[in-house]
């Protein structure tokens, strides 16, 4: 009776495990999996005229976050409105949801990795991301569906993780004692470009450039953006004295270059990743130091005095 219940029990731990990163090929053999929930980051045309994976649920960078008035930074909104939205695209706490971006603009690749991670922040890590996008399903020749599908409502309930995100206090108590990865552009890093929405120039003391820029491609033939996971994660950071176990605060622009690194990272099997949603937005209005025109390591970095 006993071993007929571990039996029970692992082949149970078989059927939900899933990969982080999931090939085209795992994702057509699931294909009408009633735990299964895709989710494409498109537009309503792209969605009905290029079509779409069979059963995808349509939605939108916009979809996912609010603007925080004061700042001009674009953030998470409130938890339950997660809920609200999970629930209506048939998500349950136990659902394998997969997201993949159509690659006809950046935002859709930035709205789906952006998700990714509030996944993380609200307890559900049984996420994954399709591995070269809607472009990777469109060359191996799978199923594409015209219809919107007929979507029950789940039941998800957030379970927030405090340990996924920082905020801008955190960041500051923590210069030069835990590192720091900047996700933006490396001459936004360097202060000698910035966005135009920036007001200022630079880069947060003791900070390490690692622009996810770097991660996304366009295919020649198509147009279509992908991205492609890098594989030298584990050796840059080691590089920099970073180990696995240790915390790592995640900085960029306006929250979405933070959590692409945070999912790159993910990917390369750390933990302790924490996003600031707001970063450099909120950073700046707050009046808060910035280093320009130097180029630091978290091993060397010194940071400035009080």
């Amino acid at each position: 009776m006993l071993r007929g219940a571990l039996l029970l029990i692992a082949l149970m731990g078989i059927s939900f495990s899933m990969p982080k990163l999931v090939s085209p090929e795992w994702l057509k053999d699931r294909l009408g999996d009633k735990n299964l929930v895709i989710l494409e980051f498109s537009d309503t045309q792209s969605y009905l005229v290029e079509g779409h994976i069979p059963g995808a649920v349509l939605t939108e960078k916009e979809d996912w976050r609010i603007m925080d008035e004061k700042t001009g930074a674009l953030v998470k909104k409130p938890l339950e409105e997660y809920e609200k939205l999970f629930r209506r695209w048939g998500i349950n706490n136990d659902s394998m949801v997969v997201l993949y971006y159509k690659g006809n603009k950046m935002n859709e690749i930035l709205g789906a990795v952006y998700a990714y991670w509030l996944f993380h922040l609200v307890g559900h890590e049984r996420v994954a991301l399709l591995d070269g996008g809607w472009l990777a399903w469109e060359k191996k020749g799978y199923p594409v569906s015209y219809d919107e599908p007929d979507v029950k409502e789940g039941n998800f309930k957030v379970r927030y993780n405090p340990k996924k995100e920082i905020n801008w206090k955190y960041l500051l108590e923590n210069i030069g004692k835990k590192p720091i990865i900047d996700g933006r552009p490396v001459g936004h890093y360097f202060g000698i470009s910035k966005f135009p929405a920036a007001k200022k120039y630079g880069h947060v003391p003791c900070s390490v450039p690692l622009p996810w820029e770097w991660w996304v491609h366009k295919d020649e033939e198509s147009g279509k953006l992908y991205i492609q996971i890098p594989d030298y994660i584990e050796e840059f950071l080691t590089n920099q004295g970073i180990k696995k176990e240790d915390e790592v605060l995640l900085f960029c622009f306006g929250g979405t270059g933070a959590a692409f690194v945070y999912m790159v990272m993910d990917f390369a099997g750390y933990k302790n990743m924490r996003v600031y949603d707001a970063s450099k937005r909120e950073w700046e209005y707050l009046n808060l130091p910035l280093n320009r025109f130097v180029w630091e390591t978290f091993k060397d970095c010194k940071p400035p005095k009080p």
